[in-house]
């Protein structure tokens, strides 16, 4: 049996309104998964790295958590950035320029 005619079983029977249902159902469930963040982003990053990624430095970095534009986590004694928060806010001072 070729590929064609599994698909052409598959399908048999199914009628076009519900076949277009489950197409809308489907189309609607990656736009949720396309708005949801991405896990691998929500990770932690050092001040070393946010500065990087920012193309700025620790000075300002500093300055920046200082003045609520960049939230900080501490981690035991060590300073930590959300990489998602970090490049989110790296949007809203791109879109304010």
């Amino acid at each position: 049996m070729s590929a064609t005619a599994i698909t052409t079983v598959q399908v048999q029977g199914i009628s076009a309104e519900t076949l277009l249902q489950r197409f809308d159902n489907l189309e609607s469930q990656i736009k949720l998964l396309q708005q949801q963040p991405n896990p691998s982003t929500d990770r932690l990053i050092t001040r070393d790295e946010t500065a990087k990624l920012l193309g700025v430095s620790l000075v300002t970095l500093h300055n920046w958590v200082k003045s609520n534009i960049l939230i900080a986590y501490r981690v035991g004694n060590k300073v930590r950035f959300k990489e998602n928060e970090v490049l989110a806010s790296l949007q809203q001072i791109n879109s304010k320029r």
